[in-house]
């Protein structure tokens, strides 16, 4: 039985099980499967061929609030960058893209993503402002 489903059915428990999941492009296993289906990754070791799949990290806003959230993550020799961010409010039970609340968080943001990328354990830290969230541009360096 598989675990595809549409990206937007994933949720934080989703990637606390499988840390990444993967654009489920290469085999439509039922009719109603799509461009939009996702699955979990068969590793837990992120790699340049799973660039734009989504993984879980935590946002921090400027006064303290931290939210689970889960983005797509590209690398690209030693920058690293993150798009589509979405954080979950467990007070509100509600998920939300970040480009859709921008005027309602207390910014700069921090974004904090644990994964092991290329064999080695890594910590990434973004910091991102109004202009970086508007843009799509949040980026930082694997060192």
């Amino acid at each position: 039985m598989s675990k595809s489903k549409p990206v937007d059915e994933l949720t934080i428990e989703d990637l606390k099980e499988n840390p990444i999941w993967e654009w489920a492009i290469d085999g439509e296993e039922n009719q109603e499967q799509d461009e939009t289906w996702v699955r979990p990754s068969e590793t837990t070791n992120f790699r340049e061929e799973l660039n734009g799949s989504i993984v879980l990290g935590e946002l921090t806003t400027n006064n303290g609030d931290k939210y689970p959230m889960m983005c797509n993550l590209g690398i690209e020799d030693n920058e690293v960058s993150i798009s589509s961010v979405v954080f979950y409010n467990d007070k509100q039970d509600e998920y939300y893209a970040l480009e859709d609340m921008i005027k309602k968080i207390d910014l700069p943001l921090s974004i904090n993503i644990g994964l092991t990328i290329n064999g080695k354990t890594r910590s990434l830290k973004f910091s991102a402002n109004k202009v970086d969230v508007y843009k799509n541009d949040i980026k930082t360096n694997l060192n």
